[in-house]
């Protein structure tokens, strides 16, 4: 249907929408040992996400995806549902 990675529903600002993943790229950690990484990013690992906030029949909705004023939130469900 779409070329998303993960679409699933949501609330932004309380209104219901979806999230749609566009891209998901994880890097684990590099090492247990702190002292063998370059940095903290080598240490804990990341992940790069790429989202678009959809309206609720999954069509892009920019005017909500403006009330989106942290985004913590919605990259730390992302990363739930794709690791689980």
């Amino acid at each position: 249907m779409s070329d998303f990675v993960l679409q699933f529903d949501y609330r932004v600002a309380g209104i219901p929408c979806q999230i749609g993943v566009l891209n998901y790229d994880y890097t684990p950690p590099v090492s247990l040992d702190p002292r063998q990484c370059h940095s903290d990013l080598e240490y804990y690992g990341y992940s790069e996400v790429d989202y678009v906030v959809l309206d609720r029949r999954g069509r892009p909705a920019e005017w909500l995806q403006k009330k989106v004023i942290d985004d913590g939130d919605i990259i730390e469900e992302i990363n739930e549902r794709i690791r689980s």
